[in-house]
């Protein structure tokens, strides 16, 4: 079902309802102005979709007039967490890892250019890291990012950066050490797949280094759709130290995972 189309918002139905879904995202509860403003839609349809979102259980609407993700909106991500088959599996290494090294690792994949982080164990030697399960960040800040988009350049089934720019053509930042320059990314990119690894020097986070690989070959069909991620604070390690290790759990998630997989089917 479709409706009008207008120039300043989503045209379907399920556009609109994601829309506002999304607003919420690592929000605090708001208002209908706060959502208006944040989709950009009209607020009579904001109105409307917020009272039947809230009816339905997706959302909950406080005696203060805000809202904020309802039951049903847990019960739905709670599912979907336990029904991944790569979170189940890549869970147990990851917290063996973080325990045997001392360091923090991630898992994520690359959604709309941004990194979307799907498990996180924090290791004691890595500090407090910055970064949170469902958190999004610029995908090309990242080394989990980058390293997933090096190998989707050579692999064109998988999907296109879509790069987060500014105006001026120029990429986004978030630190001083934050590529800008969609040419020096592109050096950056042939460097990866040169190394087989990303490198973040505190450009997604100040202070934070992370080693970025992929899991399952990049020219695989089911490879190089998530990526992982260890960091530990900026000077405190040699990535390219990190490289190996990083390699062998990825290669066991792979292992455990996508090769199990295959070969059931």
């Amino acid at each position: 079902m479709r409706t009008t189309q207008t120039s300043d918002g989503p045209i379907s139905v399920v556009d609109r309802i994601s829309a506002v879904l999304e607003a919420f995202n690592g929000a605090a509860p708001m208002t209908l102005a706060q959502v208006t403003a944040r989709t950009k839609l009209p607020r009579s349809s904001v109105h409307r979709l917020l009272e039947q979102l809230a009816s339905a259980g997706w959302l909950a609407r406080s005696p203060e007039q805000t809202y904020e993700l309802g039951v049903k909106a847990y019960e739905m991500g709670q599912a979907a967490l336990n029904q991944n088959r790569l979170l189940r599996a890549a869970r147990p290494v990851m917290h063996a890892f973080a325990q045997r090294t001392g360091y923090t690792i991630q898992l994520g994949v690359v959604d709309g250019g941004d990194t979307v982080y799907l498990a996180k164990v924090n290791g004691r030697l890595s500090g407090p890291t910055p970064t949170a399960v469902g958190q999004r960040v610029p995908a090309h800040l990242t080394a989990l990012g980058k390293v997933i988009i090096a190998y989707a350049e050579v692999a064109p089934r998988q999907s296109p950066r879509g790069l987060h720019k500014l105006d001026d053509g120029t990429l986004v930042k978030q630190t001083a050490l934050s590529i800008t320059s969609p040419a020096q990314f592109d050096a950056e990119l042939a460097q990866i797949r040169d190394r087989g690894a990303a490198f973040d020097r505190g450009e997604a986070f100040p202070g934070v280094a992370c080693v970025g690989v992929s899991i399952g070959p990049h020219d695989h069909i089911y490879g190089n759709l998530a990526g992982l991620s260890v960091c530990a604070p900026v000077g405190a390690v040699d990535l390219r130290k990190l490289m190996g290790p990083a390699r062998i759990v990825a290669g066991e998630i792979w292992e455990r995972c996508v090769a199990a997989d295959l070969t059931d089917h």
